[in-house]
């Protein structure tokens, strides 16, 4: 091969490359955007193709099915949380704060974060029916934001026992990850998902919780029964002394 043709070979590549990066990107958005409208069982890959202005025979050339692209959509998203949070959601970013201020601003961006990929939780929970694997990876990221958060809000505690106040977070960011599940996933009454009170709601939560001191451990079912066997002793010897 000529040395011009190699040249022409080489410089080919970044722009081939790039296409593949762009088709990619059409396929994931072309996606998300389906799913905004519908079931993603009732999406088809021709559907997904022609939404992202490509051939079918482009989709298989990068997923082997619709479940593994729902997993691709998965990780692109996780990608693209984390870069979020360590470019808009920072300690620099909560500096002027207090504690409550920082409880908000987590609990505002995790609304709106589940508001932003809610059609990707809801087909991760019909997924899961199935196999409970295709929830893990929602879970990940879930738990991934909550100790972005915990961090940033531990830091504006003056509370000397900071293990306490991180279970208390715990809790808190358990009970509205619940409800905001429950939300995407079933038609509900009560602060739906776009609520516009949602988020004070949600705070409410978690500062309720920051207040109130966890509760003291369960006793231990043996501890219980050895208190159970020992009453009736107890009693006998109270008698005998009498």
């Amino acid at each position: 091969m000529e040395k011009k043709t190699i040249e022409a070979v080489i410089k080919a590549f970044p722009a081939k490359q790039q296409r593949s990066e762009q088709t990619h990107e059409k396929l994931l958005q072309s996606g998300l955007d389906l799913l905004r409208d519908g079931v993603f069982d009732d999406i088809s890959i021709a559907q997904i193709a022609a939404r992202a202005g490509c051939a079918v025979g482009s989709f298989y050339l990068r997923f082997r099915n619709k479940e593994a692209f729902f997993k691709f959509l998965i990780e692109s998203i996780s990608e693209t949380l984390e870069a979020d949070l360590h470019a808009n959601l920072t300690p620099e970013s909560i500096k002027e704060l207090n504690l409550a201020q920082t409880v908000r601003h987590c609990v505002d961006h995790y609304v709106e974060t589940n508001r932003q990929y809610e059609s990707i939780i809801r087909a991760a929970v019909q997924y899961s029916i199935n196999d409970s694997d295709d929830w893990q990876p929602v879970r990940d990221n879930g738990l991934k934001l909550h100790d972005h958060y915990i961090e940033l809000i531990l830091s504006k505690s003056r509370k000397s026992n900071q293990e306490e106040v991180r279970q208390q977070l715990i809790v808190g960011l358990q009970i509205i990850s619940g409800h905001l599940v429950n939300s995407i996933t079933h038609p509900i009454n009560r602060l739906p998902l776009h609520d516009p009170n949602l988020s004070y709601w949600l705070y409410e939560v978690v500062m309720h919780c920051l207040k109130v001191k966890p509760p003291v451990p369960a006793m231990s079912q043996q501890k219980k029964g050895h208190l159970r066997t020992a009453s009736p002793v107890k009693k006998a010897i109270t008698k005998r002394s009498k």
